[in-house]
């Protein structure tokens, strides 16, 4: 039962991360005024013809790159720290009055890192491969 559950959990995973892609997608062609909405919320990345990055008139632009995700990756770490900070106040708990507090949160603090992280980890991984899209500047 268990064997088969492991089976299935991994035939799961496998096939999610198959589905991430990590070829590259074609220019966005868009008018300057509308290049920070299609970059909106993610990392950006802009290169002068020198092959600097800094701030630049239009004409000078050779290419803008944007990340194709708005994540800012490390999920596995920001996983870390809030347990960290979970186990610590339960750990706390249990040597106090409020005792029954602690040995609620120390098994569910365990018990979310242990469901949440592979998913922090397909989040890392997916950020890693998304790649950079280029915006095209009309």
């Amino acid at each position: 039962m268990a064997s088969k559950l492991v089976s299935r959990a991994v035939t799961v995973t496998v096939l999610m991360t198959a589905g991430l892609g990590t070829g590259r997608a074609e220019p966005v062609s868009v008018p300057w005024n509308k290049v920070c909405s299609v970059a909106g919320a993610r990392e950006l990345s802009i290169t002068t013809q020198n092959h600097e990055v800094v701030r630049i008139a239009r004409s000078a632009l050779a290419r803008i790159r944007v990340r194709r995700t708005s994540m800012k990756g490390h999920e596995l770490a920001a996983l870390g720290r809030g347990m960290d900070k979970g186990l610590r106040s339960g750990f706390g708990w249990l040597f106090s009055p409020a005792a029954a507090l602690g040995i609620v949160a120390v098994p569910s603090t365990l018990a979310w890192g242990a469901i949440a992280a592979p998913f922090c980890l397909m989040g890392d991984l997916y950020y890693k491969v998304s790649g950079t899209e280029e915006i095209k500047v009309l």
